[in-house]
């Protein structure tokens, strides 16, 4: 029944993955110069950070019965633009201006598509979305890193890049037929053979029926609980009414041993801000405080069974600070939150553990078009600190230094990704003479890098943020000075460059998830809201305003030198030389946020 999130992850990856060969073609048979394709390439980049909200929020979740349509319609008029360019004859004297308007186009319909495929995803996975979300992703990732390859062998022979008009079309036909036939509602957990007691939150969720159950309380078992081995793929959105909890680490010899055993947080590879380790009560006493869970029925007061409330706006956004932190939010703002939530489902994508560098950035419009609270306050900080008190200026002021630098960190690595990656493809074909699969093996381990970097930085990064993100910096000054070192006769270029398009594809994947999950403790007492919206100025810095400078910037940085010889292109050195120095700047910014990663 999972078999149309699947499908349309493909479809998208299909029609996606001629992308990356676009700058080879636009040099080679419409003769843009480097310059010009980097301003083509920047205006859709620019165009997602208001286009990726208004059509997700403001237009489809404010008619879901028609997300199917507006996926298909979104499709086809991306398409037709994208092919537009393609159909452009070569050196025409209107094909610069053409060229711009079909990426204006590009950047309004097409874009959106990645997010508005996410939406579709989280609302039919319904309460399975926090378990099965990243799972439908990969397909699409894998779908992506099969094609890329795939086209590079085809372009070996195909001179004239007919193989990109053939894939776009395949792909976009597929996404066409999938999205008017895809019925964007929660699926049926019975067709799925779960229950409902499967989408519990596994910290609260009641013990298993055994004799200790009834004998460790006088209470009865329903006031007994487990705290499971994994809680990293569970939903955190549903939790049942108790009154107290206990912590179970054992079993009566004449019982079967219970499905779950305790095991300390620590052993999860996740941080529980203040809660003490031994201390379960405190996850309830910080669940209220929150206004995660609604007040507790009669029948549980009164000493009834335990039943479990539906809690529906999704605001758990992190295993990482998931109902850890007290927030200051007033009543009257949970409640605007909840009206918010209920009107735009699709903001559960920017509360999603580790989300993808798209999917935060639809929260901008909403908070510059409403007064709702996706408002900040002051400098992402609440605002209960008195002026009067020494320490807690000193506070606030650390904090707004760490949420500046963090962006500011964010910003210089979206720019560095675009001046390393923007226009590489013609670098490595016509400045080291690197044939079309040799390029489309390196396509294809970005897109493996990309599936890889999340499960690596969630069970193993982690245990060293603060000495990963000096790693990762580094190995992108490593990367950058790696590519001017490459000469065409030399042995072994085409597996170099193969590593080092692994190494760097890591590299910024990882510092961005290791980035999104530091707001929770850059922003330790602030409000959900405000740790939203901080996500979305770092997902519009990563990935939209920062590729979109880096990659105008790469192609002035290339034009600035004449080509030496056929092979080689000084302005490329210069661009990777300049690639460096962000990458630098950039580490020497991360200072402001990362030494946090040390204190947990």
């Amino acid at each position: 029944m999972l078999f149309w999130p699947k499908l349309l992850s493909i479809a998208h990856a299909i029609a996606s993955s001629a992308r990356p060969y676009l700058p080879l073609y636009l040099s080679h048979l419409l003769g843009f110069s480097c310059s010009a394709i980097g301003i083509l390439l920047a205006v859709p980049l620019a165009l997602r950070v208001a286009s990726l909200g208004l059509w997700t929020m403001l237009v489809v979740d404010q008619r879901p019965l028609l997300h199917g349509f507006f996926m298909a319609l979104l499709t086809a008029i991306g398409t037709a633009a994208l092919i537009l360019i393609l159909w452009i004859p070569p050196r025409a004297a209107f094909a610069w201006p053409a060229a711009l308007f079909c990426m204006v186009l590009d950047g309004i319909f097409y874009q959106p598509l990645t997010v508005l495929i996410d939406s579709a995803i989280i609302k039919i996975l319904g309460n399975l979305k926090m378990t099965y979300y990243d799972s439908q992703r990969q397909w699409g990732d894998l779908a992506g890193a099969l094609m890329a390859v795939s086209i590079g062998w085809s372009l070996d022979d195909d001179h004239d890049f007919d193989t990109l008009m053939g894939t776009i079309l395949i792909g976009a036909v597929l996404l066409f037929l999938v999205s008017l036939s895809t019925t964007v509602i929660p699926i049926d957990l019975a067709q799925l053979g779960l229950s409902d007691e499967d989408q519990l939150l596994p910290l609260l969720k009641p013990l298993p029926a055994t004799g200790l159950a009834a004998t460790m309380t006088g209470t009865g078992a329903t006031n007994l609980h487990y705290i499971p081995i994994d809680s990293r793929h569970h939903s955190y959105e549903q939790y049942p009414q108790i009154e107290s909890i206990h912590i179970v680490s054992a079993y009566h010899y004449n019982d079967p041993p219970p499905r779950y055993t305790y095991k300390p947080y620590c052993l999860f590879n996740e941080q529980l801000s203040h809660i003490s380790e031994e201390d379960a009560s405190m996850l309830q006493r910080t669940s209220s405080q929150n206004n995660t869970i609604k007040a507790p029925p009669e029948s549980i007061a009164s000493g009834g069974t335990t039943t479990a409330t539906i809690d529906t706006p999704f605001r758990s956004s992190s295993q990482y600070w998931a109902n850890t932190t007290t927030a200051s939010t007033t009543a009257n703002n949970i409640q605007q939150c909840d009206d918010l939530f209920a009107a735009m489902p699709s903001l559960q994508l920017a509360l999603m553990p580790s989300p993808p560098p798209e999917t935060p950035m639809i929260v901008l419009p909403v908070a510059c078009l409403s007064n709702l609270p996706l408002h900040l306050n002051g400098n992402d900080m609440p605002d209960d600190c008195s002026d009067d008190d020494d320490d807690d200026l000193q506070q606030d002021r650390a904090t707004t230094w760490s949420v500046y630098s963090l962006l500011a960190t964010i910003f210089l690595i979206g720019s560095a990704t675009t001046m390393m990656n923007s226009l590489a493809y013609i670098y490595l074909h016509d400045g080291l003479g690197l044939p079309m699969h040799v390029i489309g093996m390196i396509g294809m381990v970005s897109m493996a890098s990309k599936a890889i970097a999340k499960p690596l930085v969630q069970n193993w990064a982690n245990r060293y943020s603060h000495h990963v993100v000096v790693v990762a910096h580094l190995t992108l000054i490593f990367c950058a000075f790696g590519y001017t070192l490459l000469k065409p006769p030399e042995l072994g270029i085409h597996a170099a460059v193969v590593a080092l398009q692994i190494l760097q594809a890591l590299s910024f994947n990882v510092l961005w998830y290791i980035a999104v999950e530091q707001v929770d403790a850059v922003l330790l007492v602030a409000g959900q809201h405000q740790r939203m919206m901080l996500r979305g100025k770092m997902s519009a810095m990563f990935y939209s305003i920062g590729p979109a400078v880096g990659a105008v910037a790469t192609g002035f940085l290339v034009d600035l030198y004449d080509r030496e010889n056929i092979l080689t292109y000084a302005g490329f050195l210069l661009s990777y030389r300049c690639t460096m120095a962000v990458v630098g700047i950039s580490l020497v910014v991360s200072r402001g946020w990362s030494p946090s990663l040390e204190e947990q």
